[in-house]
Order: structure tokens, then sequence, then C-alpha cells
């Protein structure tokens, strides 16, 4: 086997498992505009292997435009001060999806000092990224579920509860123990409105901020 079979074959190798990884890599020579990407990374942005050259303007075309500020003042930075990067961008495929891609690479410097050339790799992570959205979603409903029910359970504890014993006091012509329970069950709402409601205007809930704005009608029958 000559030499130029085996390249062929390593080149066949590192296809093979960047595709099973998802992964691909680019070169791009600074000067000349001219890009050189891994096939895999042409079939991640939704395109046929070595079917264009990828220049730095046509790869801004498929970064999701409100992404693309900020991956040019990433690159920006890299060209000025020789860092590495590493990002999470979006690319919008010719059909339309969006794809999320974890990025990173170098620029490497010429022998006068300026940017030559930037070089990396990228994997496709939108798999991931909306797993984890979903898992995020998943916590936030269980949570917001798990304050309802405490919220319930202090409704039904000190309010419900509060209620139906000046309900007994009052059917017993208790009217002092009536008076007494009311006033518990009320300062006991107040407090719980007080850590349910975001702060008013930085501080805690004073006299007259639950006062609203149209008396409630209170009628039994509805006002029918």
């Amino acid at each position: 086997m000559d030499a130029e079979d085996e390249l062929a074959q390593l080149r066949q190798r590192m296809d093979n498992a960047q595709q099973l990884a998802n992964m691909g890599d680019y070169d791009w020579h600074i000067p000349t505009d001219t890009n050189r990407w891994s096939d895999q990374l042409y079939r991640i942005y939704g395109y046929e292997p070595q079917s264009f050259n990828a220049s730095y303007e046509r790869f801004l075309s498929m970064i999701h435009p409100d992404d693309r500020e900020r991956i040019q003042a990433l690159h920006q930075h890299s060209y000025a001060t020789g860092e590495p990067y590493e990002m999470i961008e979006r690319i919008v495929r010719p059909d339309g999806e969006t794809r999320y891609l974890h990025s990173n690479g170098q620029v490497v410097m010429g022998a006068d000092g300026t940017p030559e050339r930037m070089r990396g790799t990228c994997i496709d992570v939108t798999e991931q990224v909306l797993a984890e959205r979903e898992r995020e979603a998943a916590a936030l409903h269980l949570n917001e579920v798990r304050l309802r029910r405490r919220q319930a359970v202090e409704i039904n504890d000190n309010i419900v509860q509060g209620l139906t014993a000046a309900v007994y006091a009052l059917e017993l012509g208790e009217a002092e123990s009536c008076r007494t329970y009311i006033e518990a069950t009320l300062a006991a709402a107040r407090a719980m409105m007080g850590d349910t409601l975001e702060e008013i205007a930085g501080g805690e809930l004073a006299e007259g901020d639950l006062v609203r704005a149209e008396a409630a009608n209170l009628d039994p029958t509805g006002g029918v």
C-alpha cells in the first residue's frame, strides 16, 4: 500500500469517527478566506460534503441572526489576543432547522504576528441542549406544584380552620371569641400574602397594600 492509499484510509477512518461523534473540524486560512471543512461538518450544517467553500461570510450567513454579533466579537477578541475560544452557537440549516453547536478553536499567528489561520472543532449538541431544557422545565413545574401544595396546606391550616372556628363561636353566641378568631385569621392571611407576593416597593406589605380598588361582592346569592 502506497502513501496515497494510506492517507485515503486515514481520512476515511477519521470521517467515520466524526460521523459517530457528530463532530466536524475546520481550518480557515484567513488571508485567502479559504476554509477547509471536514465532510461531517458540512453534514452538520445540512449540506453535502465539500459542496462549497465555507468563507467567513458564508459561515456567518448560516449562524442564527441573534448569535452573529456575539460570535464575531469572540473571534475578534481571539484575533487580537491569540487566546483560544469556546462557545455555544446556533446555526440555521437550509430547511430552517436550528441546531446547537459546541465550538472551540484557536488562532495561529503568522511570522509577522498577524492572524493567519483559525482552526478548531464543532460538535452538534442539539439533543443535549434540548434535553437539558426539558429537565429544567420539568424541575420548574415540580417546584410550582410543590409551592401550590404548600400554599393549599397553609390556606387550610391558617384560613379555613380559623374561619370555621369563628363560625362555630358565632353560632354559640361567643361574639368576642368570633372576633378573636377572625383577627387571627386575617393576620395569618396577611403573613401568607407577604410570603407569596413579590415585595412591593422593595419592602414588606403594609396596612392598605392588599385593599381592593373596588369592594368585593360578598353577597352569597351572587347579587341576584
